[in-house]
């Protein structure tokens, strides 16, 4: 099968392998597609260091079971993962929080992921119940968004909301806090300097989509008077992004930076005016099983748009193309499309 491996920093390589094989317990996924994340992009790139090269990437899958070794697993399943494993025992682990126990590892980071045309998902993921499955009526469009959007549920769930928010970004993810936002009631207002996506985020009926010209930025402070509740940054934290989320922030608001930062990004704030605009900061990342569950409740029940948002589709031959692709900011959401399914 055809696989996209990442070797190290600007290291990125089409290579032939095996289907895996199985052990008992394990089941093997025919990838349908899989999402091209941000975060495989800042490893590639050298601005985010918790991968575990030489690795098959992808971590944004949408499957169905075609080989099991498990007794509760059948063949047939569409199926997603919780690409992240952990120890399950620890205090972490225990309330929910996998994603800073000592122990984890990541489908796509650490172990080899949905940058292939099969994935092999292993007896302790379906065990600890890291194999999620939906109905039949789901489509691979919608479903390969579920690990993306338990992110953003997870981080509505962390961050100090009261009547307005800014989101910073009209990508995926900026896209899908917007529409979180309004199902919440908030009065939302989404920031996007590309015409292009402005545009796309109006098609989806998200009315209040600003540039980040200082006409327009003024015009955001005026009709909030004085500034927006909280700021959700969904986009890559460099200093203008940081610079802008203070500028918009009203005095006791909260900032979540959500997006990803290079490793080499400091914040640097005077502690004083911290202290007397009383602005709250955080920063949330990944999901956790309740926020998965969530997300996978909102896509069978079509609560959402996700689909619109695939723009962009390679078949993994083209991998290397379509990572450049993602990498020269273009298009909204790109997917690799499994050779097995391109075939068929």
């Amino acid at each position: 099968m055809q696989t996209i491996v990442f070797e190290g920093q600007d290291r990125i390589v089409l290579q032939e392998k095996p289907v895996p094989a199985l052990s008992d317990g394990d089941v093997l996924i025919k990838v349908d597609l899989c999402g091209i994340c941000a975060s495989d992009i800042a490893a590639i790139n050298g601005e985010v260091t918790d991968y575990s090269p030489p690795v098959v990437l992808g971590h944004e899958i949408a499957g169905v079971i075609v080989e099991s070794r498990h007794p509760e697993v059948q063949v047939d399943q569409k199926v997603t993962v919780n690409p992240l494993f952990s120890c399950g025992a620890c205090d972490y682990c225990r309330v929910d929080l996998d994603k800073y126990c000592s122990q984890i590892e990541g489908i796509g980071h650490d172990l080899d992921g949905g940058y292939a045309d099969f994935l092999k998902f292993p007896k302790y993921g379906v065990d600890t119940g890291k194999l999620i499955t939906v109905p039949d009526s789901v489509s691979p469009e919608n479903l390969m968004f579920l690990e993306p959007l338990g992110c953003c549920i997870n981080a509505m769930r962390e961050t100090i909301l009261s009547e307005s928010v800014a989101i910073l970004g009209a990508g995926q993810i900026g896209l899908m806090f917007a529409q979180l936002a309004t199902l919440h009631g908030l009065e939302v207002f989404l920031l996007e300097p590309d015409v292009h996506r402005r545009d796309f985020a109006n098609s989806l009926g998200l009315d209040r989509v600003f540039d980040i010209t200082d006409n327009e930025i003024k015009e955001l402070i005026g009709i909030t008077s004085g500034g927006v509740d909280t700021v959700i940054s969904a986009t890559t934290n460099n200093q203008k992004a940081i610079d802008l989320t203070f500028q918009i922030v009203r005095h006791g608001g909260c900032i979540n930076f959500f997006g990803l930062s290079a490793h080499d990004q400091n914040l640097t704030i005077n502690l004083e005016k911290l202290h007397f605009f009383g602005h709250k900061l955080m920063a949330s990342w990944a999901f956790s099983r309740w926020s998965l569950s969530q997300a996978q409740q909102m896509i069978v029940n079509q609560e959402i748009q996700l689909e619109p948002m695939l723009t962009t589709r390679f078949p993994i031959s083209s991998g290397i193309e379509a990572i450049s692709h993602v990498r020269h900011g273009r298009g909204l959401k790109t997917a690799l499309v499994g050779g097995f399914a391109a075939e068929n």
